[in-house]
């Protein structure tokens, strides 16, 4: 009697745990979308801005372009609020740009590695694009 006691009190015990793991978006974050990092400490992510300047499908460019998302980080510590921009870029970035697609950050207490992979829909010549029909790829790691 007391090993099923001590199995149902542990069950119950892992099931009441809070997720701390990082939302996993296969299909993409749309515009201005937010996901969950953390759940304690409370941190979350939002695609909050677009800059697309790579060349279009089927176009021959000079210059191949870049895509760079601004991502608003927001969370909640001890010392209260804190929000954080961060800018990320795919294709051909300058040189402020040192790890374009891939960043490490440390925010909320948590250490984070955020690698782009996409920006969709890619630029097409002939068509009108709405910034609320973006979505990044974005891979999100716990360190």
């Amino acid at each position: 009697m007391k090993r099923y006691f001590l199995l149902v009190l542990t069950i119950a015990g892992m099931m009441s745990c809070k997720s701390s793991g990082v939302d996993k978006k296969e299909e993409g974050i749309k515009y201005k979308e937010t996901v969950t990092l953390n759940d304690v400490p409370k941190a979350s992510l939002t695609f909050y801005g677009l800059a697309d300047s790579r060349c279009p499908e089927n176009v021959q460019c000079v210059w191949a372009g870049n895509a760079t998302v601004d991502l608003l980080l927001s969370g909640v510590t001890t010392e209260g609020g804190v929000n954080e921009h961060v800018k990320m870029c795919l294709g051909q970035c300058d040189q402020k740009f040192k790890e374009a697609d891939t960043l490490d950050r440390k925010f909320a207490g948590e250490d984070y590695r955020l690698i782009l992979t996409a920006v969709k829909p890619y630029p097409k010549v002939d068509s009108t694009r709405k910034i609320e029909d973006t979505y990044i790829l974005l891979k999100i790691e716990k360190k």
